[in-house]
C-alpha cells in the first residue's frame, strides 16, 4: 500500500467553532456536548442551540484545507461520510453536488473503513489529494429533554449515555510522496488499515482478526502502539465486543501500556462525524506528544474488572505528554472504529522529522570522538516544534492595561467597559480586547495593571475592583491590588529597583526536592511546545528522567485520594528518584521562562538538592542527563542517606540491616523555633540536627524521632513531620561526601552570564567542575541558610524572586525574609516573588496570574504564544526547525 500522509484538519461542533478549540476540548476530555444523551434504544438531542451543517460550511472545511496546503480546491477529491438514510437525506445530496461543483469529485460514504479504500483507490491512480469528511446535522435528530451525562465512555460501569451532537470534522490525506513535493506538512503518516464488514456476525473474534491484520499489514507489534482511540459506542452488547476483540488482538505480557482513549467522552454521539472525529483525535494526540484524558472515567464493570487487569491498557483521567521512546523509535497510536453493521482498524505513526542540523559540522571535524558528538547533540537538537493553539484559544483573557499616571490607567479601564456594553459579547470579543491591548503594549509606560477573566461579566466585576484598587495603591493604602481570580497591579514595580540598570534584577530559585508531587507539570509541554525538544535532548530517556510513570500513575481506575496521598508519599520516600525528577523539572520550568517567554536570569539559588538543579536547568553541565544515570546506581542516595540509613547506622553504632529493610530512624520536622532556642532545647541530645532554617523564626528539625519529639517538647512548640527519611544537612551527611563530589563532577559548558550563589559559601560558584562539585557536596552536608541566602542576592541587586518548581514555599519565605529584615538591616525597597506552580490549580492559570504579576512588576517577557499560534501549519512554511 502507498504510504499515507495526513496534511490537514479541521473540525466544528457545540460551540467549538475552530480546530484549535476542538483540539483543546480533545486534551482535556471536556465534555461539550448538548445538554441530553443518547441511550442505547433511541438518539436524542435537546432543544438546545443547534449547529447545522449546510453545504457552505463543508465547503469552507475544503476550502481551509486546500489554503493551509497552498492547494487548489478543484484539485481535492471530496469522501463524505453521512447517514444517507435518514430523513435528511435530500440535504447531504445538495451539499454532496454543491461540493462537486468547486471540487475534483465527491462521493457520499456510509462508513470509514469504506473511505480509506476509496482514499487508496485515488491516491495510487491520480495521486491527488482527498478530503475525508465526516458530517452529523442536527436537523437528523429526535428532540426530548434527558439528564446532563458525563465525560466518560461506555467501557465504564457508570456510563449512561452519551449526548447527541451536530458537527463535521474533516481530515486531507495525500501520499507521503505528494505531501514532500508540494512541501506539505504532514501531521501523522497512516501506515495500514483493515475492514470487516461485520453486521450481524458483530463479534469478538471478528473484532480480533481485523486489528491483527492491521497490524501485520503495517509491520507493526502491539507492544508498539502507544495510544488506541476506541468507539465504545453506547450499545453495551457491541461496546463489550469491542474491548474485549481489542483484549485478544494486543494481548502481550506487558500491562497498563498502552493508553485508551474515545473522541465520544469529549462529543457524544455525532453519528458519522464520530467515525472522523476518531481519527481526527487519534491524529492529534500523535502529533501533539500528548496521552488525552478522559475525564469522568471510574472503572470497568466487576464482572470485567480481572479482564482489564490482564490487558494491556490503562484509562487516563488526566491528559499528559507522551515522551520521546529511549531508542528513538516514532510513537505509533491505532483507531478501532465500529459502526453498527462495519468495522475497521487503523494503524498510525508520528511524522519524525530526519533533518540532520549537525550534518555540516560533523563532515568538517576530522577528529569527532563520541563525546564530542553526543556534546554537539546536546548543545545543537534537531528541532521539532509542533505548534498549537492551546493557550490562544483558552478562554482566559489576559488583559493589560497601561499608563504613566493613574488618570491614564482609569481611562484605558473605561474604554473596555465601554466595549463591555456593547450588546452581545461573546468570550471571542473578550479575547479580541486583550489582544488589541497586548499589540498596543509599550513597555516605555510607567504602570501596567493586568486584568483577568473568562467571561464578560468576570471581566466587568475585575474592572470594577481596578477601580477602586488602582486607587488604594496610588493613595499608599496598600503596596499591591490582586483578586482572587489573579488581576494585578502594583506601583513599585521590582525591577525598577535593580542595582544595576542592565539589569531586571531577576532572580531564578530552585526548590528542594520535598515538594514533588503527583501530577507535577503534567500540562506544560503542551500549553508550551517550544519545550518539548530542548528538555527531550536533555536525556537518552527523558520520561525516566521526569518519573514519567511515577508522576502521571497509569490505572484501569481513577485513583481515589487515599490512593494518590500513598503514591505521594511512596514517591517522597526515594530520594534518588525524586532527585532525579526535580533536577528534570528545574529544566523544564526553566525552559519556559527561556524558551517561551524569553527572560535570563541575573541570579540564581538552589535551596538545598536544588542547588543541584540551578546548575542542570542553567546549561552549566555538558551532559546533565548523565546524571539520571548516576543517581539511580548511587550507593549515597539510595542506601546510605536514604533507604537503609547506612551511614545514620554506623554514625551512631547501630547494627546494619539487609538491602530494603526500611526502618524509622530518621524524621524530618517543621517547627517555629529560632536556631539559638533549638541549640539550646537540644543541647543533651546527639541525634537531632537542624538541617535547614527557612526564617529567622522557622526551620526544619531532623534526626532520630524519639529525639526529635524530646527537643519539640523542650521547646513547647507544634511540629509536623515531613514523611522525608533522608538524612542530607547533617553531621552524618560528612562520611559521603567524597562521594557526592565524585557524582556531581562533570564537564562544563561556557561561562553563563548568571551570577549563581550557593549556601555553601554564600556566594557566586565559579562555572568550573571542581567548585561546582565541591559546592553541592558541602552544600549537601551543611546547614542551609536560607534567610542569609535571601539577604545575600537582595543586597546585590535580586529584586524579583521566581520559584522554578513546584509549591511556593521559597515564595513565602522570601516574603517574610524581606520584610523582617536581617537584624537592623531593613528591606525596604520593593520586590516580588512568583510561583509557577500551585498543586490543585490548573498549570495554566497559575501561569497566567505569574504572568500578571511579572508585568506588573516591568518584567519584560514574550508573550506571543499567549494570543497566537494554532496546531495548522502552511505548506512550505518550516514550523518544526529552529535554524
Amino acid at each position: 500500500m502507498t504510504e499515507l500522509a495526513v496534511i490537514g484538519m479541521d473540525a466544528k461542533f457545540s460551540g467549538q467553532d475552530n480546530i484549535d478549540r476542538v483540539e483543546r476540548a480533545f486534551y482535556e476530555g471536556a465534555y461539550v456536548g448538548n445538554v441530553s444523551r443518547v441511550s442505547t434504544e433511541s438518539n436524542v438531542i435537546s432543544n438546545g442551540e443547534e449547529q447545522v451543517i449546510t453545504a457552505m460550511t463543508v465547503l469552507n472545511s475544503v476550502s481551509l484545507l486546500a489554503q493551509t496546503n497552498q492547494l487548489n480546491i478543484a484539485d481535492i477529491a471530496v469522501l463524505l461520510i453521512a447517514d444517507v438514510k435518514s430523513a435528511d437525506d435530500q440535504l447531504v445530496v445538495q451539499i454532496a453536488s454543491a461540493i462537486e461543483k468547486q471540487c475534483a469529485s465527491c462521493v457520499v460514504i456510509a462508513d470509514l473503513g469504506q473511505a480509506l479504500n476509496q482514499v487508496a483507490d485515488l491516491v495510487n491512480n491520480q495521486d491527488c489529494p482527498v478530503a475525508v469528511i465526516g458530517m452529523n446535522n442536527s436537523v437528523n435528530l429526535s428532540r426530548h429533554d434527558l439528564e446532563s451525562v458525563t465525560a466518560t465512555i461506555s467501557f465504564d460501569e457508570t456510563f449512561n449515555g452519551y449526548n447527541n451532537v451536530a458537527g463535521f470534522a474533516s481530515l486531507l490525506i495525500a501520499s507521503t510522496a505528494f505531501a514532500n513535493a508540494k512541501q506539505c506538512y504532514i501531521y501523522a503518516n497512516i501506515k495500514g488499515f483493515a475492514q470487516s464488514g461485520v453486521n450481524a456476525q458483530f463479534n469478538v473474534g471478528n473484532i480480533s482478526d481485523t486489528a491483527k491484520t492491521a497490524l501485520q499489514q503495517a509491520s507493526i507489534t502491539a507492544e508498539q502502539v502507544g495510544l488506541l482511540e476506541v468507539s465504545a459506542v453506547a450499545d453495551s452488547a457491541i461496546a463489550l465486543s469491542e474491548s474485549q476483540g481489542l483484549m485478544s488482538a494486543y494481548h502481550h505480557t506487558q500491562t497498563l501500556h498502552t493508553a485508551l482513549s474515545s473522541a465520544r467522552s469529549v462529543t457524544g454521539e455525532g453519528g458519522c462525524f464520530s467515525q472522523v472525529a476518531g481519527l481526527l483525535k487519534c491524529v492529534i494526540g500523535l502529533h501533539q506528544r500528548y496521552i488525552p484524558a478522559i475525564k469522568d472515567w471510574q472503572q470497568p464493570s466487576d464482572n470485567q474488572m480481572s479482564r482489564w487487569r490482564n490487558s494491556p491498557f490503562y484509562m487516563p483521567v488526566d491528559a499528559r505528554p507522551w515522551f520521546p521512546h529511549a531508542d528513538g523509535s516514532a510513537h505509533i497510536a491505532a483507531y478501532s472504529c465500529v459502526t453498527a453493521d462495519s468495522y475497521c482498524h487503523i494503524l498510525l505513526q508520528e511524522n519524525v522529522l530526519q533533518e540532520l542540523v549537525l550534518k555540516e559540522t560533523v563532515l568538517q571535524d576530522n577528529d569527532l570522538t563520541e563525546s564530542k558528538l553526543q556534546t554537539l547533540e546536546q548543545n545543537n537538537p534537531v528541532a521539532d516544534l509542533r505548534t498549537n493553539g492551546y493557550f490562544a484559544s483558552s478562554e482566559l483573557a489576559l488583559i493589560i492595561v497601561q499608563g504613566n499616571d493613574e488618570a491614564q490607567l482609569r481611562c484605558e479601564l473605561e474604554t473596555i467597559t465601554g466595549q463591555l456594553s456593547t450588546t452581545g459579547i461573546s468570550t471571542i470579543s473578550i479575547k479580541q480586547i486583550a489582544a488589541d491591548c497586548y499589540a498596543r503594549n509599550d513597555t516605555n509606560k510607567a504602570y501596567s495593571a493586568v486584568l483577568i477573566a473568562e467571561t464578560a461579566e468576570e471581566l466587568s466585576k475585575e474592572i470594577t475592583l481596578a477601580f477602586a484598587g488602582i486607587a488604594s495603591v496610588f493613595n499608599e493604602d496598600a503596596k499591591e491590588w490582586k483578586t482572587p481570580k489573579g488581576s494585578y497591579f502594583t506601583a513599585q514595580p521590582a525591577n525598577k529597583q535593580a542595582a544595576n540598570s542592565t539589569q531586571n534584577g531577576v532572580t531564578f530559585m530552585y526548590p528542594g526536592i520535598g515538594a514533588t508531587y503527583v501530577g507535577l507539570g503534567r500540562d506544560l509541554f503542551h500549553l508550551f511546545p517550544q519545550i518539548y525538544q530542548p528538555v527531550a535532548a536533555l536525556a537518552d530517556d527523558i520520561g525516566e528522567s521526569l518519573k514519567d510513570t511515577l508522576l502521571n500513575p497509569r490505572s484501569i481506575s481513577r485513583h481515589s485520594f487515599k490512593e494518590l496521598k500513598q503514591l505521594d508519599l511512596d514517591l517522597r520516600g526515594n530520594l534518588a528518584n525524586i532527585a532525579e525528577a526535580g533536577v528534570g523539572f528545574a529544566c523544564v520550568f526553566t525552559k519556559v521562562f527561556e524558551e517561551v517567554f524569553a527572560v535570563k536570569a541575573d541570579f540564581a539559588t538552589g535551596y538545598s538538592m536544588g542547588e543541584v538543579s540551578m546548575y542542570a536547568a542553567l546549561g552549566c553541565w555538558q551532559q546533565p542527563g548523565l546524571m539520571s544515570a548516576r543517581l539511580a546506581q548511587s550507593n549515597t542516595f539510595n542506601h546510605q542517606l536514604c533507604g537503609e540509613l547506612r551511614t545514620l547506622r554506623q554514625h551512631w553504632g547501630m547494627d546494619d540491616v539487609a538491602n530494603g529493610t526500611f526502618e524509622q530512624i530518621w524524621e524530618t520536622y517543621t517547627i517555629k523555633a529560632t536556631i539559638e532556642q533549638v541549640e539550646i532545647a537540644s543541647a543533651d541530645e546527639d541525634r537531632v540536627y537542624c538541617t535547614i532554617i527557612n526564617t529567622p523564626d522557622s526551620l526544619l528539625l531532623a534526626g532520630y524521632p524519639e529525639a526529635c519529639q524530646r527537643v519539640i517538647k523542650n521547646l513547647g512548640v507544634r511540629a509536623m513531620a515531613l514523611n522525608m527519611a533522608n538524612a542530607i544537612h547533617s553531621a552524618p551527611a560528612y562520611a559521603e561526601y567524597d562521594h557526592m563530589v565524585e557524582l556531581y563532577h562533570m564537564d562544563v559548558t561556557p561561562r553563563i552570564n548568571t551570577k549563581m550563589y550557593s549556601s555553601s559559601c554564600y556566594l557566586p560558584i565559579p562555572q568550573r567542575s571542581k567548585a561546582i562539585s565541591h559546592s553541592i557536596a558541602k552544600c549537601l552536608c551543611d546547614v542551609v541558610d536560607f534567610p542569609r541566602l535571601v539577604n545575600t542576592l537582595h543586597d546585590k541587586g535580586a529584586r524579583v524572586f521566581i520559584e522554578m518548581g513546584p509549591g511556593r514555599s521559597l515564595c513565602s519565605w522570601v516574603d517574610k525574609i524581606l520584610v523582617n529584615g536581617d537584624g537592623d538591616n531593613k528591606k525596604q525597597s520593593q520586590h516580588v516573588s512568583v510561583p509557577v506552580n500551585a498543586k490543585g490549580t490548573s498549570d495554566e492559570l497559575t501561569y497566567i496570574r505569574a504572568i500578571a504579576k511579572l508585568i506588573s512588576h516591568g518584567v519584560n517577557l514574550n508573550l506571543d504564544s499567549l494570543f497566537n499560534g494554532s496546531i495548522l501549519v502552511k505548506a512550505g512554511h518550516i514550523a518544526n526547525t529552529n535554524k
